[in-house]
Formats: structure tokens, sequence, C-alpha cells
């Protein structure tokens, strides 16, 4: 099943386009799903369908679903939620702050995603198309199951076993309970249904994240976070949508200048998400609302193109950890070093090679480190941040 995950910063357009893709991917002939794990859905409004709880079919080869994230919440976290509710109750919590607290950032859409897992498995689409929360949250939701596997490995057996010799004597002592065998089930389980989701997502054979921004400065520069943070958790990223370009039919005073500003970012786009490619839709005469609008959309993004194709296969870059240090590894073909300039800025990361220019975003664990080294191996530019923040080396 191709696996394709539309992100963005909110309101840019996700859901437009999402549905505008599986409206187009039906047409050619693929059993489609198309599906929102942000809760607060959109997706109905945009094709102008109840869909309710469920799959619901909208079209020949299309379908839609709009998870219920309460229930998913319960299936999958309801016993591990009571737990934590009542532990921070014993320790004075209000109730309603308890219950908010037990439900970790990224653990909606999670869940509402872990519905792919199944579908994956009965083999009943061709293509599923997910319309993720706000960038924010898909970064949590995509980082949450390294966080759960790190735990399960390295502490869930040791202190499955201490808690249960202990638990008679340190509740009393304590006065807070501590978690029951059915807690401890409930979290192997999630831990078996998560297991294997990370592999299908980051399988560049048939999964990959599309990256949805405007033309504003604010906008890229949290796509530009985003497309950092994909890469560091090795999810393949193969395009990025400019949506909403002022039309060249509007040739008026007033927006003339907005245009020029347009233009302007739309370079800092290309030298941001190089070398992956960028689709370009422009803003409509109307709201993109109903399958006769979203039709036009995907037209004018896809054109000829089947909107299921991989477009973009290989890393734009990597992140490792070397010992002490950080080595971040750039594809740039056909360079030459002497062409090379490069330095940090804050928490960006400018290079520049001849009319070659990358502007890269710095996870914050990167950008408070020193640039101890820039070498080419091969195509591959290779740069190492190492030290402190007060830029003492490592070495």
């Amino acid at each position: 099943m191709r696996i394709i995950l539309y992100t963005g910063k909110g309101g840019v357009g996700k859901t437009s386009i999402s549905a505008a893709t599986a409206i187009k991917c039906a047409q050619l002939g693929h059993q489609t799903l198309v599906l929102s794990t942000d809760s607060a859905h959109s997706l109905a409004d945009s094709l102008e369908m109840e869909i309710g709880n469920g799959v619901a079919k909208i079209a020949d080869n299309l379908y839609a679903e709009e998870v219920n994230v309460n229930y998913e919440l319960k299936v999958n976290w309801g016993k591990i939620q009571s737990f934590i509710t009542e532990f921070l109750h014993r320790r004075g919590f209000d109730d309603f702050i308890a219950e908010e607290f037990a439900i970790f950032p990224g653990m909606e859409e999670l869940f509402s995603i872990l519905k792919l897992k199944e579908y994956e498995e009965q083999g009943r689409f061709d293509v599923a198309i997910i319309d993720c929360a706000p960038t924010g949250s898909t970064a949590r939701m995509l980082s949450f199951p390294d966080i759960i596997e790190w735990y399960m490995e390295r502490f869930f057996h040791l202190q499955r076993k201490i808690v249960k010799t202990i638990r008679p004597i340190a509740e009393r002592i304590a006065k807070v309970p501590l978690p029951t065998d059915e807690v401890y089930f409930s979290m192997e389980e999630l831990y078996q249904k998560i297991d294997g989701m990370k592999e299908i997502l980051t399988n560049p054979e048939y999964s990959s994240v599309r990256i949805v921004f405007n033309p504003e400065k604010m906008v890229i520069k949290e796509s530009q976070r985003i497309l950092t943070y994909l890469n560091l958790f090795n999810f393949p990223v193969d395009a990025a949508i400019a949506n909403r370009l002022i039309p060249d039919a509007v040739d008026n005073s007033f927006f003339s200048q907005w245009k020029d500003i347009e233009a302007q970012y739309l370079r800092l786009a290309e030298e941001s998400f190089n070398p992956l490619p960028i689709f370009k839709v422009h803003l409509f005469h109307r709201e993109m609302v109903g399958r006769e609008m979203l039709q036009q959309m995907a037209d004018e993004i896809f054109q000829d193109k089947d909107p299921s194709t991989i477009f973009f296969k290989k890393r734009p870059m990597r992140v490792q950890k070397v010992n002490n240090d950080y080595l971040l590894t750039i594809p740039l073909p056909h360079s030459d070093k002497r062409d090379l300039d490069l330095w940090v800025r804050g928490d960006e990361l400018i290079i520049t090679m001849k009319n070659y220019r990358r502007n890269l975003l710095l996870p914050r664990t990167i950008s408070a480190l020193p640039l101890k080294e820039a070498r080419f191996e091969g195509d591959e530019l290779k740069i190492i941040f190492g030290g402190d923040e007060y830029g003492k080396s490592s070495s």
C-alpha cells in the first residue's frame, strides 16, 4: 500500500491538498483512502460529504475516514491513563488537570495513524493519504514510537519485576498507586501495535511525507524545521507543495508588492528544500470545497502525473551521533570544495556554492554546539558539530 502523509503549519491547506490528491488517485483507478488524524477534523467539510465514524465511500475507488480520536485513546491508552490520573490525583493534582497530564503530546495523532497498520495488513487499499495535524503535533507523533521502544527495551521488564515485588509494602508507605499487571499488559499490547508501524512509515519504497507551505517567511521557517526532524527520524520526504500562490493574471498595483515578496520566499523555499521537487498551485477564486474544486486543484498540482508516484527517494540529509559529536551529511553531487562556504547563524546553517544556496534549520541539540569541521567525501558534504555551547571542543 502506497502511503502519503501531508504535513505543514496550521492553515496552509493540508486538508484540501490531501483530499485533492485522493480524488486524483481514485480517478486513476487506485483504491484510495484519505484519512484525517487531526483532532480538529475538516476533511468532511472539504469534501462536502458526511463521513461519520469508520470508513465512508465517497465515490468510485474513493474512501474517507475521520478517526474518532477519543475512541482510539480509550482503546489504546485507557487503562494506562487511568493509572497515571490516579497517581497524579493522589499527589494533589485536580482531577481535570490529572486527566489532561495523563495524555502526552502527539498521542491522539499516533493512535489515529495506527489505523494504517490495520488497513495495510488487510490489503484493502492501494493508496492511503494521511491529512496530519500541524507540524508540531506531527513531529511529536513521529518521535513517540522511538520513545516507547527505548523504554520497553531498557526498563519495562525490570521495572515490572521490581514493582511486583515491592507493591504491597511500597503502596502502604508511599500512599501512591503502583502499576498493576493490567497496566503493564496494556503497555505491552500498545508496544506490539506500534512495533512495525515505524518500519512501514520509514520505508521509502512505499511511504513518504509531503510538506505543504504558503510563500510566507514564518511558514517556510517552520517547514524547514519539520523537514529537519523528519530526516532525523528517518521519515522519507518526496516533495513539497507551495499552496495559494497569487495568479499571474492578478496584476493590479495592490498585489504587485505582494507578488515580489512571494517570489522572494519561493526562492528561499527552493533553496531550503532542494533537491526535493516543489509542486505549485495558485490561489483560486473561491473556497476549495467540494469534489469539483478539489479536482481542479489536483489537476493543477500534478498535471499529467500520478500523485501516488514517489517523486524523490534519497534523503536530503542525515544526522548521526559519532562519539560525542554530531555528523550532518548532505548530498552535494558534482561539487567542488573550493566553491564551498558555510556558516551558522542562530539555529540556521547556511551553505553556499556558486549559484547553490541551502538554508537548514538545525535541531536544538546541534545548534547549541560549535561547528568543528566540514569536508567532502565523494558526493557528500560532511559537517561535524561538537564541544559545548560555550565553544569548547570535545577533542
